[in-house]
């Protein structure tokens, strides 16, 4: 009976709180002014005096598109997955609290972060809040108010999961005689999104490789087509030198990916080692202690209270003990304790490190934002007006002791092995202007990148960056594109983006010419065998072949993601042949018949597949047609030409109302999308009255 009163209390408490929350919103956003001027296709682009003002109006546009994506990260950022998912959500509840993200945010905001991020991290926050006070109707009013914590902690989080930690975690406690086995760094699947992270490409090129004096990047990052992770199109522009145009996610006061009027860039996924796991050894005489250079050392502990979800609206909160060694945070396991530590792990300022890259103007100055080391991980591709083009593979790696397997279980008893420091910008790949003119990044080999002539050799580096060594099809075909010819044109550099072909020397073909070799006796597996033989190992429209040939190198593919051995090949033909005949009643369906980028009561055909260049990750819905859930996304093309004048183009999957089904924006962009063609992003001319379609002043 008192947990119920306290949460009939806590019930109306809140109505109380939603009213002053209005009104403190209100008042706040009259600190700010912003211009939102929507183009034609309906792309927010945001001016104002300050780099706040810009910011806040930012906010208050992508609330207006996409709300609901920023508010369902929300539960994840405040630890309060337990109250909306129950034991399961707690579990990522407990892994948050026990790295005490939150806890390092509020500590360092004010120590770490500059005054200039710390006004324009509160001024999107402002422009939320705004947003919800003037449409307190909005379904989730009751998450308000958004604060700077909020905007930080979920930075943080993307840290964790792209430092594999999350990944390690789940490892330890599911491996035994984990001091035999390797922890393999893969990606986790604990935040719910993960599996549609799957790449991206970004690819330069100078005049050298150009021909007629211009340098082109293609900005083209694999996210999922929906939910918190998706991209927005977004163009903001101050009085104080900031002018970027390209991507954000829900939550995000800064452009993640894209250009400014001197140079931009785009990321990649890469997975280097970044986590380590230390096997302590446990006083069997007390528990709460560990041996450390020689003595017994006492864990530092700390309570956790994980608030979980009974039924209706009753929750329970739970405790949890937490222990933390020298070393890190530590967990118990069936096979023994493990010690934890990570790059970033007491590093909040991603956030300043993202504005630095924003504001930067020059090579230099990008450089420079570029060894803050904040961002743990991404390879990076660049380009900029003064022809300058730039591969690095970023990673916050460890300045780890040489000579030992820092992939397993190190030994926790000394602490010469605890590390503190990262190895210099110098010392991971990174190549500034190649002689080849050209460089591509598709999550492969760092020393696999451009020509053979100009890439970096990996004797030069140390073996304790753990740097991936896959090659991705993207990869096989974007290296064999650029080296066919010696000069690229315009026409040239985006027909290779959109190539939707599989290379012969890709690890997808070698599985598929095992069907090859087999004899079969049955009728339809005798043909299917003949699809796959005279397939091309493209996946355009018309293609008869793509649908067989997708369906039995696409197990292989996933379990490559996930560093399994794939299935026999085989067994999936089989499958596939079987699945091919009960949905189309043949083998050769057209690719036209069996892609689709749907949206809605919209669904249009697409060319591409898994690990092209054109990248399409489609899941088989009812009725055997497979439906596009992530790759291409929002893509960017700018150049340079030789007098340094710029072309930007761009198109966005959907359109710029990502959730407002009711807006013609919702779904504008899906026919250019699907016909391979992109979309002026006014970045110069938003202004001229035939490219506006509103314009608005903030705080009204």
């Amino acid at each position: 009976m008192k947990r119920f009163l306290i949460i009939f209390l806590s019930l109306v408490g809140l109505q109380f709180l939603a009213a002053d929350f209005k009104e403190d919103a209100l008042i706040k956003a009259e600190d700010y002014k912003a211009t939102i001027t929507r183009d034609i296709w309906g792309v927010p682009h945001i001016e104002g005096k300050r780099d706040s003002d810009v910011a806040f109006g930012l906010a208050y546009a992508h609330a207006e598109d996409d709300i609901k994506n920023f508010i369902s990260s929300l539960s994840l950022y405040r630890a309060e997955m337990g109250i909306k998912e129950g034991f399961n959500g707690a579990i990522t509840d407990y892994l948050i609290k026990v790295l005490s993200v939150r806890e390092q945010v509020v500590e360092r905001y004010q120590k770490d972060l500059s005054l200039e991020v710390r006004q324009v991290i509160e001024a999107y926050v402002h422009g939320l809040n705004y947003w919800a006070a003037l449409n307190p109707d909005n379904p989730y009013i009751k998450e308000f108010p958004i604060t700077k914590e909020d905007i930080v902690v979920g930075f943080s989080l993307q840290n964790l999961f792209f430092s594999g930690v999350v990944s390690a975690i789940e490892k330890l406690q599911k491996d035994k005689e984990l001091n035999k086995k390797k922890i393999v760094k893969s990606r986790s699947n604990l935040f719910g999104w993960e599996e549609l992270v799957l790449g991206s490409n970004a690819f330069s090129a100078n005049p050298k490789k150009t021909g007629d004096g211009s340098t082109r990047l293609m900005i083209n990052s694999h996210q999922p087509l929906e939910g918190p992770v998706a991209w927005y199109e977004a163009h903001v522009k101050s009085e104080q030198g900031w002018n970027m145009m390209g991507g954000v996610f829900p939550g995000s006061p800064f452009i993640l990916v894209g250009f400014n009027e001197n140079l931009g860039w785009g990321f990649t996924v890469n997975k280097p080692d970044l986590s380590d796991a230390y096997l302590l050894k446990i006083n069997p005489d007390n528990e709460d202690q560990y041996w450390l250079d020689g003595e017994w050392v006492y864990f530092k502990k700390k309570t956790l209270e994980l608030p979980i979800k009974l039924w209706g609206p009753f929750w329970w909160t739970f405790k949890r003990e937490a222990k933390y060694s020298t070393h890190g945070p530590v967990l118990e396991t069936d096979y023994g304790l493990y010690a934890i530590r990570f790059s970033g792990m007491e590093d909040i300022r991603q956030v300043e490190q993202w504005f630095r890259l924003n504001k930067a103007k020059n090579k230099t100055e990008w450089l420079d934002a570029m060894r803050l080391r904040a961002i743990v991980s991404f390879n990076v591709v660049y380009a900029d007006k003064d022809s300058n083009i730039i591969f690095l593979h970023n990673s916050s790696s460890p300045d780890r002791k040489e000579g030992l397997d820092w992939i397993s279980p190190v030994d926790g008893t000394q602490s010469s092995l605890i590390w503190d420091d990262l190895l210099p910008l110098n010392e991971i790949p990174l190549i500034i202007n190649p002689k080849s003119g050209w460089l591509i990044s598709t999550n492969q080999d760092p020393f696999k990148v451009t020509s053979q002539d100009s890439n970096l050799s990996p004797t030069n580096y140390s073996s304790t960056l753990g740097l991936q060594t896959r090659m991705t099809n993207r990869a096989n075909r974007g290296l064999e594109l650029f080296s066919a010819t010696e000069f690229i044109s315009e026409q040239d550099f985006k027909k290779i983006k959109f190539d939707n072909a599989y290379s012969y020397n890709s690890r997808a073909y070698a599985y598929l010419r095992q069907i090859f070799d087999i004899d079969f006796q049955d009728k339809q597996l005798i043909e299917g065998k003949k699809i796959l033989i005279d397939w091309n190992l493209k996946t355009d429209f018309n293609n008869r072949s793509a649908a067989l040939g997708v369906c039995v190198i696409s197990p292989e593919w996933l379990a490559e993601q996930e560093q399994k051995t794939p299935p026999s090949p085989l067994k999936v033909f089989q499958r596939c042949v079987k699945d091919l005949i009960k949905n189309y009643g043949r083998l050769d369906p057209l690719w036209s018949e069996r892609n689709f980028l749907v949206r809605g009561d919209k669904k249009i055909s697409v060319q591409g597949g898994p690990d092209t260049l054109r990248a399409i990750y489609g899941r088989e819905q009812e009725g055997g047609y497979l439906k596009a859930e992530g790759g291409d996304g929002l893509y960017i093309y700018i150049e340079w030409d030789k007098d340094g004048n710029l072309k930007s183009e761009s198109i966005h999957q959907y359109g710029s109302a990502t959730q407002n089904s009711a807006s013609p924006h919702y779904d504008d962009q899906m026919n250019l999308y699907a016909a391979e063609k992109m979309k002026d992003t006014f970045y110069n001319s938003f202004r001229e009255p035939e490219n506006i379609e509103s314009q608005i002043n903030i705080p009204f």
